[in-house]
This record gives C-alpha cells, sequence and structure tokens, in this order.
C-alpha cells in the first residue's frame, strides 16, 4: 500500500514537471518561430529542475552541505524559467479573452448609439409624416415622406434586433479572478514538492533497510562470539 502511493505521488510529481516542461517549449517556441538551442533548452532545463530536489537530498544524506547548497541554488534560475514560461502563457491567454470581451461590450455599446439615433430619425419621420397625413390629398412629398416614416421604422427594428444580439454576447469581467502567478506557481511547488518527498521516501526506505541488516549481520555476530567463547570455557573447564 505504501509502495503504491509512493508511485502515485511520484507519478503526480512526473506529470506537472512535463507540464511544466511542455509549456516551456511551447513558450520558448512561440518566441523563435521554429526549433532552435533555446527551444530545446527551456524543457530541458524545466525537467532538471523537478530532478534538482531530489539530488540535493541525497547528497545532504550523503555528508556534503556545501554541494547541497550549491544544488538548491542552481534550482532556483530553473524553476524561475518554468514559472515565467506558465505566467507568460496565463498572461497570454487572460490577456486574449479579456480582449474579446472588451470587444464584445464595445458592440453592445455601439448597437446602443445606433439605436438612439434610428429613434431620433423615426421621430423626425414621423413628424413629417403626420403633417403630412393633414394634408387635403396626399401627392408625391406626402407619399416620400410615408415611405420614410416606413424605412425609419425598418431601420429602428434592425437597431433593436442588432442591440439585443450585441448584448447577448457581452459579458462582464468576474469580479474574482486568480492572479497571474497562481498557476505557474502550484505547478511549479507541486512537481518540486511531491518528487521530492517520492524520492525522500524510496532513499529512507533502503537506509533503514540498510541499517536493518547491518544491525542483524552485528547481532548475528555478536551471538557467534558468544558462542564461540563458552565452547572455549567448556573446553577448559574438561
Amino acid at each position: 500500500m505504501v509502495t503504491a502511493i509512493r508511485l502515485g505521488v511520484l507519478a503526480l510529481g512526473v506529470s506537472c514537471a512535463g507540464l511544466g516542461a511542455f509549456g516551456a517549449y511551447e513558450f520558448a517556441h512561440s518566441l523563435e518561430g521554429e526549433v532552435t538551442y533555446l527551444v530545446l533548452a527551456a524543457p530541458l532545463i524545466a525537467v532538471t529542475a523537478a530532478l534538482i530536489p531530489p539530488i540535493a537530498e541525497a547528497t545532504w544524506r550523503g555528508g556534503h552541505p556545501l554541494k547541497t547548497l550549491l544544488w538548491w541554488a542552481v534550482l532556483v534560475p530553473a524553476a524561475a524559467v518554468v514559472f515565467y514560461s506558465a505566467a507568460e502563457r496565463v498572461h497570454v491567454a487572460k490577456a486574449g479573452a479579456q480582449a474579446e470581451r472588451s470587444a464584445l461590450r464595445g458592440a453592445a455599446a455601439r448597437a446602443q448609439a445606433a439605436l438612439t439615433s434610428s429613434e431620433a430619425e423615426l421621430a423626425k419621420a414621423r413628424a413629417d409624416a403626420n403633417a403630412a397625413r393633414a394634408q387635403k390629398q396626399c401627392g408625391p412629398v406626402c407619399r416620400t415622406k410615408l415611405a420614410a416614416e416606413a424605412a425609419a421604422k425598418a431601420d429602428v427594428e434592425a437597431a433593436r434586433r442588432e442591440l439585443l444580439s450585441a448584448e447577448s454576447k457581452a459579458t462582464t469581467d468576474s469580479p474574482l479572478q486568480a492572479p497571474t502567478w497562481l498557476l505557474p506557481a502550484a505547478l511549479d511547488l507541486v512537481a518540486l514538492w511531491r518528487s521530492g518527498r517520492a524520492s525522500q521516501g524510496t532513499v529512507q526506505g533502503r537506509f533503514a533497510a540498510c541499517s536493518g541488516q547491518a544491525s542483524c549481520e552485528a547481532q548475528t555476530k555478536a551471538i557467534r562470539r558468544q558462542g564461540g567463547s563458552r565452547s572455549s570455557v567448556s573446553a577448559q573447564s574438561e
């Protein structure tokens, strides 16, 4: 059961590290436009960042504090590569969504302005049409004013449908928005912490097995020495 949990934790860390590596590769490729050494270096650094915690822990247990400190120092820029790559991708995604929502809200505002203008034109055309209806005979000018009123009504109806369509697509920004750094930070922390804890459990198990084996061998040697001393004492007494 413990081994399955450790394997699951290790798989989780490897998955997060893989996502970080892919994000770093995708971000570097979008900047370069083609596969270059920088594009290949980005995922390599991301994978290295995930491997540094278990290496540093093993170095510390080996009795090399200075090397351990250096390994943790190397982790800072390596993890920063993954963090800023993911943060930039999150920023681009959020900026695109915000720009789309802003464009939809702008379209709704323009539709509202068009409706207001159409209603003003309709009011003017209706006044002219009412004046023409008051005449005894409706000549060409009268018919032109009546046609203008009908056209203004059609424009108002079209502007209302356009406004309704624009307002149905326009959405406001959420009052509760996650910061740009939250997802990259969580990805880095889970990848580094889980891989380190999984490796720590494996190393601890090996050290425990070795210590247990050493204690067993020591006990066996002690028993053999006691048995030998007893046999020698009995031989002398005889």
